[in-house]
Protein backbone atom coordinates (compact mmCIF):
# COMPACT_ATOMS: atom_id res chain seq x y z
CA UNK A 1 0.00 0.00 0.00
CA UNK A 2 2.63 2.58 1.38
CA UNK A 3 4.67 1.43 -2.15
CA UNK A 4 2.11 1.98 -4.33
CA UNK A 5 1.22 5.71 -2.57
CA UNK A 6 4.74 6.44 -3.10
CA UNK A 7 4.95 5.32 -6.74
CA UNK A 8 1.52 7.51 -7.32
CA UNK A 9 3.71 10.36 -5.49
CA UNK A 10 6.27 10.38 -8.24
CA UNK A 11 3.74 10.61 -10.93
CA UNK A 12 2.05 13.44 -9.56
CA UNK A 13 5.19 15.34 -7.98
CA UNK A 14 6.55 16.86 -11.07
CA UNK A 15 2.94 17.48 -12.58
CA UNK A 16 2.61 19.95 -8.91
CA UNK A 17 6.40 21.56 -9.74
CA UNK A 18 5.04 22.36 -13.32
CA UNK A 19 1.79 24.01 -12.08
CA UNK A 20 3.98 25.60 -9.29
CA UNK A 21 6.19 26.97 -11.78
CA UNK A 22 2.98 28.20 -14.13
CA UNK A 23 2.77 30.39 -11.27
CA UNK A 24 5.51 31.27 -10.84
CA UNK A 25 5.90 32.45 -14.67
CA UNK A 26 2.71 34.65 -14.34
CA UNK A 27 4.97 37.20 -11.40
CA UNK A 28 7.33 37.00 -13.81
CA UNK A 29 5.04 39.40 -15.69
CA UNK A 30 4.66 39.92 -19.91
CA UNK A 31 7.42 38.80 -21.92
CA UNK A 32 9.38 41.51 -23.74
CA UNK A 33 12.84 40.19 -24.29
CA UNK A 34 14.86 41.50 -26.92
CA UNK A 35 14.19 38.94 -29.62
CA UNK A 36 10.87 39.68 -29.61
CA UNK A 37 11.54 43.58 -30.36
CA UNK A 38 13.88 42.08 -33.52
CA UNK A 39 12.19 38.50 -34.56
CA UNK A 40 9.97 36.40 -32.72
CA UNK A 41 6.92 38.24 -33.99
CA UNK A 42 7.93 39.43 -37.44
CA UNK A 43 9.54 35.76 -38.06
CA UNK A 44 5.92 34.39 -37.76
CA UNK A 45 3.99 37.19 -39.06
CA UNK A 46 6.19 36.51 -42.10
CA UNK A 47 5.28 32.83 -43.18
CA UNK A 48 1.64 33.20 -41.54
CA UNK A 49 1.40 36.72 -44.64
CA UNK A 50 3.90 34.26 -46.52
CA UNK A 51 6.56 36.96 -47.03
CA UNK A 52 9.63 34.91 -47.84
CA UNK A 53 11.10 35.92 -50.72
CA UNK A 54 8.31 39.08 -50.60
CA UNK A 55 10.93 40.85 -47.68
CA UNK A 56 14.45 41.96 -47.44
CA UNK A 57 15.45 40.60 -43.85
CA UNK A 58 13.75 43.24 -41.29
CA UNK A 59 15.28 41.61 -38.49
CA UNK A 60 18.62 40.98 -39.80
CA UNK A 61 19.63 37.39 -40.38
CA UNK A 62 17.80 36.41 -37.66
CA UNK A 63 14.65 36.97 -40.08
CA UNK A 64 15.50 33.13 -41.91
CA UNK A 65 15.36 31.11 -38.34
CA UNK A 66 13.01 28.40 -37.97
CA UNK A 67 9.58 30.16 -36.84
CA UNK A 68 7.42 27.56 -35.64
CA UNK A 69 8.16 28.14 -32.05
CA UNK A 70 7.89 31.64 -33.04
CA UNK A 71 4.28 31.20 -34.51
CA UNK A 72 2.54 29.35 -31.54
CA UNK A 73 3.50 32.47 -29.56
CA UNK A 74 2.41 34.98 -31.95
CA UNK A 75 -0.84 33.10 -32.48
CA UNK A 76 -1.26 32.55 -28.58
CA UNK A 77 0.02 36.40 -27.87
CA UNK A 78 -3.10 37.50 -30.28
CA UNK A 79 -5.86 34.83 -28.66
CA UNK A 80 -4.84 34.32 -25.05
CA UNK A 81 -5.49 36.50 -21.78
CA UNK A 82 -1.87 37.49 -20.93
CA UNK A 83 -1.95 35.84 -17.80
CA UNK A 84 -3.14 32.82 -18.97
CA UNK A 85 -0.17 32.57 -21.82
CA UNK A 86 2.09 33.51 -18.86
CA UNK A 87 0.67 30.42 -16.88
CA UNK A 88 0.62 27.89 -19.59
CA UNK A 89 4.14 28.74 -20.95
CA UNK A 90 5.34 28.32 -17.28
CA UNK A 91 3.31 25.44 -17.16
CA UNK A 92 4.94 23.71 -20.13
CA UNK A 93 8.47 25.03 -19.35
CA UNK A 94 8.19 23.41 -16.14
CA UNK A 95 7.34 19.71 -17.46
CA UNK A 96 11.44 19.68 -17.27
CA UNK A 97 10.39 18.41 -13.69
CA UNK A 98 9.81 14.87 -15.25
CA UNK A 99 12.72 14.36 -16.67
CA UNK A 100 15.15 15.64 -13.56
CA UNK A 101 12.65 13.54 -11.78
CA UNK A 102 13.92 10.78 -13.36
CA UNK A 103 17.21 11.73 -13.56
CA UNK A 104 17.67 12.20 -10.21
CA UNK A 105 15.91 8.73 -9.97
CA UNK A 106 18.28 7.23 -12.03
CA UNK A 107 21.76 8.98 -9.92
CA UNK A 108 20.01 9.31 -6.75
CA UNK A 109 19.19 6.19 -4.53
CA UNK A 110 17.22 8.12 -1.41
CA UNK A 111 13.91 8.40 -2.60
CA UNK A 112 13.05 11.82 -0.43
CA UNK A 113 15.95 13.11 -1.06
CA UNK A 114 14.94 12.36 -5.22
CA UNK A 115 12.12 14.32 -4.63
CA UNK A 116 13.83 17.35 -2.80
CA UNK A 117 16.42 17.54 -5.32
CA UNK A 118 14.16 17.58 -8.28
CA UNK A 119 12.61 20.81 -6.40
CA UNK A 120 15.43 22.09 -5.98
CA UNK A 121 16.68 21.90 -9.63
CA UNK A 122 13.42 23.37 -10.78
CA UNK A 123 13.59 26.44 -8.91
CA UNK A 124 17.28 26.37 -7.79
CA UNK A 125 18.76 27.76 -11.75
CA UNK A 126 18.07 31.57 -12.10
CA UNK A 127 18.38 31.09 -15.86
CA UNK A 128 15.67 28.91 -15.96
CA UNK A 129 13.15 31.07 -13.56
CA UNK A 130 14.54 34.21 -15.82
CA UNK A 131 13.17 32.77 -19.11
CA UNK A 132 9.99 31.61 -17.53
CA UNK A 133 7.00 32.45 -19.61
CA UNK A 134 9.73 33.48 -22.12
CA UNK A 135 9.59 33.18 -26.14
CA UNK A 136 13.38 32.70 -26.08
CA UNK A 137 12.36 29.13 -26.25
CA UNK A 138 15.69 27.55 -24.17
CA UNK A 139 13.63 26.33 -21.10
CA UNK A 140 10.73 24.95 -23.49
CA UNK A 141 14.24 23.13 -25.35
CA UNK A 142 14.83 21.36 -22.15
CA UNK A 143 12.42 19.47 -21.97
CA UNK A 144 13.42 17.66 -24.96
CA UNK A 145 17.08 17.81 -24.26
CA UNK A 146 16.41 15.98 -20.82
CA UNK A 147 14.18 13.76 -22.01
CA UNK A 148 16.13 13.00 -24.59
CA UNK A 149 19.07 12.04 -22.14
CA UNK A 150 16.27 9.93 -20.31
CA UNK A 151 15.64 7.60 -22.92
CA UNK A 152 19.72 7.16 -23.03
CA UNK A 153 19.79 6.32 -19.39
CA UNK A 154 16.60 3.98 -20.18
CA UNK A 155 17.82 1.85 -22.57
CA UNK A 156 20.95 0.89 -20.92
CA UNK A 157 20.98 -2.72 -20.96
CA UNK A 158 17.64 -2.80 -22.45
CA UNK A 159 15.83 -2.40 -25.79
CA UNK A 160 18.70 -0.50 -26.56
CA UNK A 161 17.87 0.51 -29.96
CA UNK A 162 14.44 1.34 -29.28
CA UNK A 163 15.23 4.00 -26.50
CA UNK A 164 18.27 5.11 -28.77
CA UNK A 165 16.19 5.81 -31.87
CA UNK A 166 13.59 7.74 -29.39
CA UNK A 167 16.38 9.69 -27.78
CA UNK A 168 17.82 10.65 -31.58
CA UNK A 169 14.53 11.89 -32.50
CA UNK A 170 13.59 13.92 -29.51
CA UNK A 171 16.76 15.77 -30.02
CA UNK A 172 16.54 15.86 -33.44
CA UNK A 173 12.97 17.53 -33.39
CA UNK A 174 14.88 19.82 -30.47
CA UNK A 175 17.59 20.93 -32.93
CA UNK A 176 15.42 21.59 -35.67
CA UNK A 177 12.84 24.11 -33.91
CA UNK A 178 16.15 25.66 -32.09
CA UNK A 179 19.45 25.24 -33.61
CA UNK A 180 21.64 25.72 -30.24
CA UNK A 181 19.81 22.96 -29.01
CA UNK A 182 22.46 20.51 -31.44
CA UNK A 183 25.04 21.11 -28.80
CA UNK A 184 23.81 17.95 -27.21
CA UNK A 185 23.89 16.29 -30.31
CA UNK A 186 28.05 15.17 -29.99
CA UNK A 187 27.41 14.52 -26.30
CA UNK A 188 24.84 11.86 -26.48
CA UNK A 189 26.63 10.45 -29.05
CA UNK A 190 29.70 10.54 -27.39
CA UNK A 191 27.94 8.67 -24.59
CA UNK A 192 26.31 6.27 -26.30
CA UNK A 193 29.87 5.14 -27.97
CA UNK A 194 31.24 4.99 -24.46
CA UNK A 195 28.39 3.36 -22.49
CA UNK A 196 26.13 0.89 -25.55
CA UNK A 197 27.49 -2.24 -26.16
CA UNK A 198 26.70 -2.50 -29.65
CA UNK A 199 28.28 1.30 -30.27
CA UNK A 200 28.91 1.40 -34.23
CA UNK A 201 25.08 0.36 -35.05
CA UNK A 202 23.51 2.35 -31.93
CA UNK A 203 25.39 5.49 -32.77
CA UNK A 204 23.87 4.97 -36.34
CA UNK A 205 20.56 4.36 -35.02
CA UNK A 206 21.30 7.25 -33.27
CA UNK A 207 22.09 9.02 -35.93
CA UNK A 208 19.55 8.25 -38.34
CA UNK A 209 16.93 8.80 -36.09
CA UNK A 210 18.28 12.30 -35.09
CA UNK A 211 18.37 13.65 -39.01
CA UNK A 212 14.50 12.04 -39.16
CA UNK A 213 13.49 14.66 -36.23
CA UNK A 214 15.42 17.26 -38.02
CA UNK A 215 13.51 16.98 -41.16
CA UNK A 216 10.06 16.48 -39.01
CA UNK A 217 10.81 19.82 -37.10
CA UNK A 218 12.61 22.02 -39.48
CA UNK A 219 12.69 20.06 -43.21
CA UNK A 220 9.88 21.97 -44.53
CA UNK A 221 11.43 25.67 -43.79
CA UNK A 222 14.68 24.08 -44.74
CA UNK A 223 13.41 23.39 -48.13
CA UNK A 224 11.64 26.87 -48.50
CA UNK A 225 14.90 28.36 -47.81
CA UNK A 226 16.50 26.18 -50.51
CA UNK A 227 14.01 26.81 -53.57
CA UNK A 228 13.80 30.24 -52.45
CA UNK A 229 17.95 31.44 -51.91
CA UNK A 230 19.77 28.57 -52.58
CA UNK A 231 20.75 27.27 -48.75
CA UNK A 232 18.74 25.39 -46.37
CA UNK A 233 20.65 27.16 -43.48
CA UNK A 234 20.12 30.71 -45.59
CA UNK A 235 22.17 32.83 -44.63
CA UNK A 236 24.35 30.83 -42.78
CA UNK A 237 27.06 28.31 -42.95
CA UNK A 238 27.58 29.87 -46.63
CA UNK A 239 30.98 28.49 -47.08
CA UNK A 240 29.14 25.36 -47.10
CA UNK A 241 26.24 26.03 -49.09
CA UNK A 242 27.55 28.87 -51.59
CA UNK A 243 24.17 30.42 -51.75
CA UNK A 244 24.55 33.90 -54.43
CA UNK A 245 22.56 35.82 -51.91
CA UNK A 246 24.41 34.88 -48.72
CA UNK A 247 27.58 36.44 -47.57
CA UNK A 248 28.21 34.88 -44.21
CA UNK A 249 30.66 32.46 -43.98
CA UNK A 250 30.93 29.73 -40.43
CA UNK A 251 32.70 32.25 -38.40
CA UNK A 252 31.04 35.23 -39.06
CA UNK A 253 27.80 34.48 -36.72
CA UNK A 254 29.93 34.63 -33.94
CA UNK A 255 30.12 37.28 -31.25
CA UNK A 256 33.49 37.12 -30.35
CA UNK A 257 32.45 38.62 -26.85
CA UNK A 258 31.15 35.68 -25.61
CA UNK A 259 34.58 33.40 -26.65
CA UNK A 260 37.93 32.82 -24.72
CA UNK A 261 40.38 35.12 -26.16
CA UNK A 262 43.28 34.05 -23.80
CA UNK A 263 44.48 30.61 -22.97
CA UNK A 264 43.79 30.74 -19.51
CA UNK A 265 40.27 31.64 -19.70
CA UNK A 266 39.83 28.71 -21.67
CA UNK A 267 41.10 26.61 -18.72
CA UNK A 268 39.08 28.39 -15.90
CA UNK A 269 36.06 29.56 -17.59
CA UNK A 270 33.86 28.52 -15.36
CA UNK A 271 35.66 30.30 -12.67
CA UNK A 272 36.00 33.30 -14.92
CA UNK A 273 32.22 34.23 -16.12
CA UNK A 274 31.38 33.88 -12.41
CA UNK A 275 32.72 36.99 -11.94
CA UNK A 276 32.41 38.18 -15.39
CA UNK A 277 28.62 37.59 -16.10
CA UNK A 278 28.71 39.73 -18.67
CA UNK A 279 30.89 36.96 -21.20
CA UNK A 280 27.67 34.66 -20.88
CA UNK A 281 25.03 37.06 -20.55
CA UNK A 282 22.97 39.26 -22.14
CA UNK A 283 20.12 40.25 -19.80
CA UNK A 284 19.18 43.66 -19.32
CA UNK A 285 20.78 43.75 -15.69
CA UNK A 286 23.58 41.48 -16.70
CA UNK A 287 26.22 43.53 -14.41
CA UNK A 288 25.33 42.80 -11.30
CA UNK A 289 24.12 38.35 -11.83
CA UNK A 290 26.51 35.64 -10.14
CA UNK A 291 26.57 32.26 -11.43
CA UNK A 292 28.22 29.84 -9.41
CA UNK A 293 26.51 26.16 -10.62
CA UNK A 294 28.97 25.21 -12.94
CA UNK A 295 32.16 26.30 -10.90
CA UNK A 296 31.18 24.55 -7.66
CA UNK A 297 30.26 21.43 -10.26
CA UNK A 298 33.93 21.47 -11.38
CA UNK A 299 35.14 21.43 -8.06
CA UNK A 300 33.56 18.84 -6.41
CA UNK A 301 34.33 16.76 -9.32
CA UNK A 302 37.56 17.43 -9.57
CA UNK A 303 37.97 15.85 -6.01
CA UNK A 304 35.49 13.05 -6.76
CA UNK A 305 37.80 12.41 -9.90
CA UNK A 306 40.81 12.63 -8.17
CA UNK A 307 39.69 10.34 -5.07
CA UNK A 308 38.41 7.76 -7.60
CA UNK A 309 41.52 7.65 -8.98
CA UNK A 310 43.49 7.02 -7.01
CA UNK A 311 41.59 4.42 -5.45
CA UNK A 312 40.49 2.19 -8.00
CA UNK A 313 42.51 3.52 -11.74
CA UNK A 314 41.21 5.25 -14.69
CA UNK A 315 39.42 2.85 -16.41
CA UNK A 316 37.75 1.00 -13.38
CA UNK A 317 36.46 4.57 -12.07
CA UNK A 318 34.96 5.37 -15.64
CA UNK A 319 32.98 2.29 -15.82
CA UNK A 320 30.82 3.22 -12.88
CA UNK A 321 27.07 4.37 -13.49
CA UNK A 322 27.49 7.90 -11.61
CA UNK A 323 30.47 8.84 -14.49
CA UNK A 324 27.80 8.91 -17.05
CA UNK A 325 26.17 12.10 -15.30
CA UNK A 326 29.37 13.56 -14.68
CA UNK A 327 31.01 12.85 -18.23
CA UNK A 328 27.36 14.50 -19.47
CA UNK A 329 28.12 17.60 -17.75
CA UNK A 330 31.64 17.89 -18.75
CA UNK A 331 31.24 17.43 -22.55
CA UNK A 332 27.51 19.97 -22.90
CA UNK A 333 30.18 22.39 -21.51
CA UNK A 334 32.73 22.04 -23.00
CA UNK A 335 30.90 21.71 -26.37
CA UNK A 336 28.82 24.94 -25.55
CA UNK A 337 31.91 26.87 -24.04
CA UNK A 338 33.51 26.63 -27.97
CA UNK A 339 30.30 26.48 -30.16
CA UNK A 340 28.05 29.13 -28.40
CA UNK A 341 29.12 30.67 -25.21
CA UNK A 342 25.81 32.19 -24.48
CA UNK A 343 25.05 30.86 -20.75
CA UNK A 344 20.76 30.48 -21.68
CA UNK A 345 22.00 27.79 -24.12
CA UNK A 346 23.61 25.67 -21.37
CA UNK A 347 20.29 25.80 -19.43
CA UNK A 348 19.74 22.03 -19.63
CA UNK A 349 22.83 21.23 -17.75
CA UNK A 350 22.67 24.03 -15.38
CA UNK A 351 19.05 22.80 -14.49
CA UNK A 352 20.64 18.74 -13.00
CA UNK A 353 23.34 20.86 -11.71
CA UNK A 354 22.22 20.69 -7.97
CA UNK A 355 21.72 16.55 -9.12
CA UNK A 356 25.63 16.85 -9.87
CA UNK A 357 26.83 18.54 -6.89
CA UNK A 358 24.51 16.69 -4.27
CA UNK A 359 25.80 13.00 -5.80
CA UNK A 360 28.91 14.20 -5.83
CA UNK A 361 29.08 15.63 -1.85
CA UNK A 362 27.63 11.75 -1.71
CA UNK A 363 30.15 9.95 -3.52
CA UNK A 364 33.22 11.97 -2.11
CA UNK A 365 31.64 11.11 1.88
CA UNK A 366 31.42 7.56 0.59
CA UNK A 367 34.52 7.52 -1.06
CA UNK A 368 36.21 8.95 1.80
CA UNK A 369 34.36 6.60 4.29
CA UNK A 370 33.64 9.25 6.41
CA UNK A 371 31.11 8.71 8.94
CA UNK A 372 28.33 10.80 9.10
CA UNK A 373 24.39 9.90 10.02
CA UNK A 374 22.11 10.24 7.17
CA UNK A 375 24.82 11.14 4.44
CA UNK A 376 22.13 11.77 1.52
CA UNK A 377 20.60 14.44 3.69
CA UNK A 378 23.79 16.24 4.61
CA UNK A 379 24.86 16.36 0.78
CA UNK A 380 21.51 17.73 0.13
CA UNK A 381 22.10 20.49 2.41
CA UNK A 382 24.93 20.95 1.32
CA UNK A 383 23.99 21.25 -2.18
CA UNK A 384 20.93 23.97 -1.26
CA UNK A 385 23.38 26.94 -0.28
CA UNK A 386 25.39 25.95 -3.34
CA UNK A 387 22.61 26.41 -5.81
CA UNK A 388 21.24 29.24 -3.93
CA UNK A 389 24.25 31.39 -3.69
CA UNK A 390 23.70 32.55 -7.59
CA UNK A 391 20.33 34.28 -6.11
CA UNK A 392 22.16 37.40 -4.74
CA UNK A 393 23.19 38.65 -7.78
CA UNK A 394 19.33 38.67 -8.66
CA UNK A 395 17.33 36.43 -11.30
CA UNK A 396 18.32 37.72 -14.98
CA UNK A 397 16.04 39.98 -17.01
CA UNK A 398 15.69 40.32 -20.55
CA UNK A 399 12.99 42.12 -20.76
CA UNK A 400 9.12 42.29 -19.09
CA UNK A 401 6.61 44.60 -19.31
CA UNK A 402 3.51 44.84 -17.28
CA UNK A 403 0.47 42.75 -18.35
CA UNK A 404 -1.79 44.32 -21.36
CA UNK A 405 -3.92 43.05 -23.83
CA UNK A 406 -3.58 43.01 -26.76
CA UNK A 407 -0.26 42.53 -26.79
CA UNK A 408 0.44 44.59 -29.92
CA UNK A 409 -1.23 47.49 -31.04
CA UNK A 410 -1.15 51.09 -32.63
CA UNK A 411 -2.73 54.06 -34.67
CA UNK A 412 -1.35 52.83 -38.19
CA UNK A 413 -1.44 56.19 -41.17
CA UNK A 414 -3.10 54.75 -44.33
CA UNK A 415 0.04 55.58 -46.26
CA UNK A 416 2.96 53.74 -44.26
CA UNK A 417 0.09 50.63 -44.60
CA UNK A 418 -0.64 51.08 -48.83
CA UNK A 419 3.65 52.11 -49.45
CA UNK A 420 4.82 49.89 -51.60
CA UNK A 421 8.04 49.70 -50.20
CA UNK A 422 9.02 50.30 -45.98
CA UNK A 423 12.60 50.45 -44.99
CA UNK A 424 14.01 49.81 -41.66
CA UNK A 425 15.89 52.23 -40.12
CA UNK A 426 17.09 50.85 -36.52
CA UNK A 427 17.98 47.40 -35.92
CA UNK A 428 15.67 45.12 -33.59
CA UNK A 429 12.39 47.04 -34.58
CA UNK A 430 11.62 44.36 -36.96
CA UNK A 431 8.41 43.81 -34.37
CA UNK A 432 6.44 47.07 -35.45
CA UNK A 433 5.87 45.59 -38.87
CA UNK A 434 3.47 42.51 -37.30
CA UNK A 435 1.61 46.13 -35.96
CA UNK A 436 1.40 47.51 -39.06
CA UNK A 437 0.61 44.81 -41.50
CA UNK A 438 1.97 46.67 -44.25
CA UNK A 439 0.68 45.80 -48.15
CA UNK A 440 4.30 46.39 -49.71
CA UNK A 441 7.26 44.85 -49.31
CA UNK A 442 9.42 45.90 -45.86
CA UNK A 443 13.71 46.16 -46.14
CA UNK A 444 16.18 46.34 -43.88
CA UNK A 445 18.41 49.75 -44.31
CA UNK A 446 20.58 49.16 -40.77
CA UNK A 447 22.36 45.55 -41.18
CA UNK A 448 22.87 45.03 -37.57
CA UNK A 449 24.86 42.52 -36.29
CA UNK A 450 25.64 40.67 -39.49
CA UNK A 451 25.75 41.79 -42.82
CA UNK A 452 24.56 38.58 -44.08
CA UNK A 453 23.18 39.71 -47.82
CA UNK A 454 24.90 39.77 -50.80
CA UNK A 455 24.95 42.64 -53.50
CA UNK A 456 22.73 40.32 -55.42
CA UNK A 457 19.99 39.62 -52.41
CA UNK A 458 20.09 43.69 -51.91
CA UNK A 459 19.44 44.31 -55.50
CA UNK A 460 15.96 42.37 -55.32
CA UNK A 461 14.71 45.97 -54.65
CA UNK A 462 15.13 46.93 -57.40
CA UNK A 463 12.24 44.02 -58.90
CA UNK A 464 10.19 45.44 -56.25
CA UNK A 465 9.58 48.92 -57.64
CA UNK A 466 6.90 49.47 -59.96
CA UNK A 467 7.49 50.41 -62.86
CA UNK A 468 4.12 52.48 -64.39
CA UNK A 469 4.44 55.27 -61.50
CA UNK A 470 6.65 56.46 -58.88
CA UNK A 471 6.55 54.15 -56.07
CA UNK A 472 5.72 55.36 -52.18
CA UNK A 473 8.69 54.28 -50.19
CA UNK A 474 8.90 55.65 -46.70
CA UNK A 475 12.16 54.75 -43.89
CA UNK A 476 10.74 54.16 -40.78
CA UNK A 477 12.90 54.78 -37.07
CA UNK A 478 12.21 53.87 -34.17
CA UNK A 479 14.71 56.77 -32.61
CA UNK A 480 14.74 59.35 -35.08
CA UNK A 481 17.10 60.87 -32.19
CA UNK A 482 19.72 58.01 -32.86
CA UNK A 483 22.51 59.97 -35.13
CA UNK A 484 24.03 56.62 -36.01
CA UNK A 485 21.26 55.06 -37.43
CA UNK A 486 20.22 58.18 -39.50
CA UNK A 487 23.59 58.83 -40.61
CA UNK A 488 23.66 55.06 -41.65
CA UNK A 489 20.31 55.25 -43.26
CA UNK A 490 21.21 58.68 -45.47
CA UNK A 491 24.99 57.12 -46.89
CA UNK A 492 23.09 54.00 -47.63
CA UNK A 493 20.32 55.63 -49.49
CA UNK A 494 22.49 57.32 -51.22
CA UNK A 495 25.17 54.98 -52.19
CA UNK A 496 23.19 52.27 -52.97
CA UNK A 497 19.56 53.06 -53.82
CA UNK A 498 20.32 56.73 -55.24
CA UNK A 499 17.23 57.91 -52.73
CA UNK A 500 17.45 60.81 -49.87
CA UNK A 501 15.46 61.14 -47.11
CA UNK A 502 13.33 64.17 -47.35
CA UNK A 503 13.17 65.13 -43.31
CA UNK A 504 10.63 67.70 -43.99
CA UNK A 505 8.01 65.16 -44.78
CA UNK A 506 8.65 63.06 -41.60
CA UNK A 507 5.80 61.99 -39.46
CA UNK A 508 4.85 59.88 -36.16
CA UNK A 509 3.08 57.19 -35.02
CA UNK A 510 2.37 55.51 -31.72
CA UNK A 511 2.61 52.09 -31.32
CA UNK A 512 2.32 49.32 -27.99
CA UNK A 513 4.21 46.35 -27.40
CA UNK A 514 3.06 44.76 -24.21
CA UNK A 515 3.12 48.59 -21.83
CA UNK A 516 5.76 50.19 -24.17
CA UNK A 517 4.72 53.13 -26.17
CA UNK A 518 7.10 53.83 -28.95
CA UNK A 519 6.12 56.81 -31.50
CA UNK A 520 7.78 55.39 -34.85
CA UNK A 521 8.68 58.40 -37.41
CA UNK A 522 8.54 57.91 -41.07
CA UNK A 523 10.13 59.74 -43.76
CA UNK A 524 9.22 59.65 -47.33
CA UNK A 525 12.13 59.01 -49.94
CA UNK A 526 12.70 60.88 -52.95
CA UNK A 527 15.04 60.11 -56.07
CA UNK A 528 18.26 62.20 -55.80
Amino acid sequence: MIKRIVDKLFIFYPLCLSLLVGFLSVLRRQDTNGDVWNYHLYNAYALLSNRLGYDLGPAGAHSYLNPYLDVAFYLATRHLNPYLLAYIMGALQGLVAYPIMYISKYFIENKKIQLAITALCCFGSTFFVGELGSSMHDNIMSVFILSSLCFILYGLGKNEYKYISISGLVIGVASGLKLTSALYIPVFLSIILIYYSKKVKESFCFCLTTVTGLLISTGWWCYKLYIVYGSPLFPFFNNIFHSPYASLDKDATRDMMFFQTEGLEKIIYPFYFAEHINRVVTAVNDKNLTCYSSMFCFILLVIYFSISISKTGLIKSLKRKINLLYLFFFLSFYVWQYVFGVYRYFISTDLICPIIICSAIIEIINMQKIKINNANFVAFMCSVPLVAISYIGGIPDWGRGSYKTPYLSGNIPVEIRNADILFNANFFSAWIYPAIIPNGHIIQINRGMFDFGSKLYWDNYYKFIPHNREPNQYVLFEDINNSDAKNWAIDKFKDHYSLKIDFSSCKTFSLRLSNYERGITYCALRKI
